[in-house]
């Protein structure tokens, strides 16, 4: 297992849903089939210790919202939301403590294309050294990250399906 990946394709391809299995297949090695029953309900609810989901944020009286929770408490913004320092010191935070029910931890970085030059920078030492933990980074390329992120990630690249291979898909 690399400590890193970087999960790049256009957006609805797939790469959340492919973060998702794996994250499932890591949280889930090497546990006893009782102990992955209940991992897989956690993971399922979003409420896994060893699962860290980043994703852009809004800032609004020092409190950072997901896109959806601003959404319901009525927030309008003009630019879109994006991964801050703060996220990134939290994600550096988090991998300092110990592996709680799995055998690693897993950080996904959503949307990882919104993210500045700062938070960019402060992610690279976690990349080179991520402890017991894999991180996964999604963005629609490479082009939008910096070089060092993306040379420190192994990457993944998501294509669409061919006409015959989606015919086959929905046939089945």
């Amino acid at each position: 297992i690399a400590p890193a990946y970087l999960f790049c394709g256009s957006s609805g391809i797939g790469r959340t849903i492919a973060a998702k299995s794996f994250t499932q297949l890591l949280l889930t090695q090497g546990v006893s089939p009782e102990k992955q029953t209940l991992a897989n309900r956690k993971l399922q609810t979003g409420n896994h210790p060893d699962l860290l989901w980043v994703e852009p944020t809004y800032l609004k009286g020092g409190e950072l919202y997901t896109a959806k929770e601003a959404l319901e408490q009525g927030f309008q913004y003009k630019t879109p939301p994006k991964i801050r320092i703060d996220q990134i010191r939290n994600l550096t935070q988090y991998l300092n403590r110990p592996v709680l029910e799995a055998k690693r931890q897993v950080v996904i970085i959503e949307d990882a294309q919104t993210m500045g030059e700062a938070p960019a920078n402060a992610l690279l030492k976690t990349l080179e050294e991520p402890g017991n933990a894999t991180l996964i980074v999604i963005a629609p390329d490479t082009d939008s990250l910096l070089t060092t992120l993306v040379s420190r990630c192994q990457k993944i690249q998501f294509y669409r399906l061919s006409q015959a291979d989606l015919t086959t898909v929905l046939q089945r």
